[in-house]
């Protein structure tokens, strides 16, 4: 991809954004945070992209996707006030949906079309697509967008964490009610290593549970690296109340972390551009 397609690109991305400016408070916030939102994960790509030492070329595909990886969060904000794709519709599809109707991605090889459209499809997704015709090249951008968008969130989120209850914004834990305990199922998932279900939610607690347990689906070490320096999981694991559960997942995310960290780099992330 050249530097002028980039750039037609993040014109036509504020372009398309900018229609979705509201009157209304609570609507603005939550599309000027999106719009920050799909900033931040653009320099995260990029400093993961670096990392992985890919090309300029590369880089720029990587930022794309980066850039319209949340597309249908605009849409769909302004039509069901939420970010809860349960209640509302797939985001990644809106996107995809929005970016083939727009049809912007004509410009570009058949090749890096469909890699960015793919790519969209599923940063969402709970598992990471397996079958003959996926390509390693499509994983390796895949899991760059995923642990980029995570990587966000985590920070998003952990902020909101340190503000006062009454500045929160409720949109970004899906109006979960702050009531005691926490889901078994969550726990468990937790305690075996997987990517807990949004449908296993109940409350606040199980929500910061879930996000937690996005460290067994990060990819890159550069992303552990700066999960660790940011502090995020810190902060989101010590805005839970201390209950035994709570103690238990913190020791089996810190020893898992512990053991990433000293895994050689070529067991740590086994997908590379062939």
């Amino acid at each position: 991809m050249q530097k002028e397609e980039l750039d037609f690109f993040k014109k036509w991305f504020l372009d398309y954004v900018d229609q979705f400016s509201s009157p209304e408070a609570f609507i603005q916030e939550n599309i000027d945070l999106k719009i920050e939102h799909t900033s931040r994960v653009c320099e995260n790509i990029l400093l993961l992209a670096k990392a992985e030492n890919l090309e300029k070329e590369g880089s720029r595909l990587a930022e794309t996707i980066a850039l319209f990886h949340d597309l249908g969060r605009f849409e769909q904000f302004t039509k069901y006030r939420t970010f809860s794709d349960l209640e509302s519709e797939n985001h990644a599809l809106l996107g995809v949906k929005i970016l083939k109707n727009a049809g912007i991605l004509t410009i570009l090889s058949r090749k890096e079309k469909d890699l960015i459209l793919k790519a969209v499809e599923y940063h969402n997704s709970m598992a990471i697509p397996e079958c003959t015709e996926t390509s390693s090249e499509f994983l390796f951008y895949l899991k760059l967008i995923r642990d980029a968008d995570k990587l966000d969130i985590l920070k998003l989120v952990s902020e909101d964490y340190e503000k006062k209850e009454e500045f929160r914004n409720p949109a970004l834990e899906f109006d979960m009610p702050d009531t005691p305990g926490c889901s078994e199922k969550i726990v468990a998932d937790i305690l075996n290593n997987r990517m807990a279900k949004l449908t296993d939610a109940k409350n606040l607690n199980d929500i910061k549970l879930l996000r937690l347990s996005w460290i067994f689906d990060i990819n890159f070490p550069a992303a552990f690296s700066l999960l660790r320096e940011r502090g995020y999981l810190k902060t989101i694991l010590y805005s839970i109340p201390e209950i035994e559960e709570v103690q238990i997942v913190r020791k089996h995310i810190d020893s898992y972390l512990n053991a990433i960290e000293t895994r050689p780099r070529n067991e740590a992330m086994k997908t590379d551009i062939s």
